[in-house]
């Protein structure tokens, strides 16, 4: 069966494929929610923040995989390939920004105890 393009064995498979990944999207968009909450209150520098970029980072990795094995079983096209691609970007940032957000934490502390 040729969908759009795209050779696909069973249409049902690539239903269940795109619900798989919407999963962890969504929980996504939920944590990037929370995260300009927080900045919104003016509390960007907060653990719940921190703990937001860790889900942020460990949802796009989730979609990095499901799309590396969607591409490799499913679907072998380059729109599949640049989502897992983009995916793993954000998974990467998100995680670096983690890190910066922690750091600036201690530092926020250090100068919270000085005199």
């Amino acid at each position: 069966m040729e969908f759009v393009g795209i050779q696909v064995p069973n249409l049902v498979w690539l239903n269940i494929f795109l619900y798989l990944t919407a999963i962890p999207f969504t929980v996504l968009l939920i944590m990037a929610k929370k995260l300009c909450q927080n900045i919104l209150r003016g509390e960007p520098f907060g653990p719940s923040s921190v703990t937001a970029l860790n889900i942020i980072s460990i949802s796009a990795f989730t979609d990095f995989l499901l799309y590396a094995i969607g591409t490799l079983v499913i679907l072998r096209n380059i729109l599949s390939l640049t989502l897992m691609i983009a995916a793993f970007m954000v998974g990467i940032v998100s995680l670096i920004l983690a890190q910066l957000v922690e750091v600036a934490i201690q530092i926020k502390q250090e100068n919270d105890l000085t005199i």
